[in-house]
């Protein structure tokens, strides 16, 4: 599991081939990733051709650029947020091309083992909420039941 957006990218440059089998293939182009941080923004090009996947610190003019603050795009490399929601939230922004953008963030950004289903949560709340009241007893009054 990568904790950054840097190791998202680091590992993705050291195992391109894993990833070049989740996109399209014929998907091509560059994004550019512009992580701000107080004063300071840092760009990352991702460069996707046939076969090949290659990142970087500079590259060409972008097809597509993705900007966030570098909390949102360390959240989306730990699998915390997906970027979709983000997206529509204006958490992210993307200039460009949306659907190479968006192809490539489900790919880097795609696994959330930190999600659950809402049944999961259900089931985890009412046993935790059965958990308090059998250590109080009388307060299911307060929960409005």
């Amino acid at each position: 599991m990568v904790d950054t957006v840097e190791d998202a990218l680091d590992q993705l440059a050291s195992d391109a081939s894993s990833v070049l089998t989740r996109l399209p293939p014929r998907l091509r182009g560059t994004v550019r990733f512009d992580v701000h941080e107080e004063t300071r923004t840092t760009h990352w090009f991702v460069t996707l051709e046939t076969g090949k996947v290659q990142v970087s610190s500079t590259g060409p003019e972008p097809d597509s650029i993705v900007r966030s603050e570098r909390v949102r795009f360390d959240r989306l490399a730990r699998g915390e947020d997906r970027f979709i929601p983000l997206l529509f939230r204006n958490a992210v922004v993307v200039e460009g091309d949306l659907g190479l953008a968006d192809q490539l963030c489900r790919v880097l950004f795609g696994s959330v083992p930190a999600g659950l289903h809402p049944r999961d949560f259900t089931r985890r709340e009412a046993a935790e909420n059965e958990r308090e009241d059998r250590q109080h007893p009388g307060r299911e009054h307060l929960r409005g039941d």
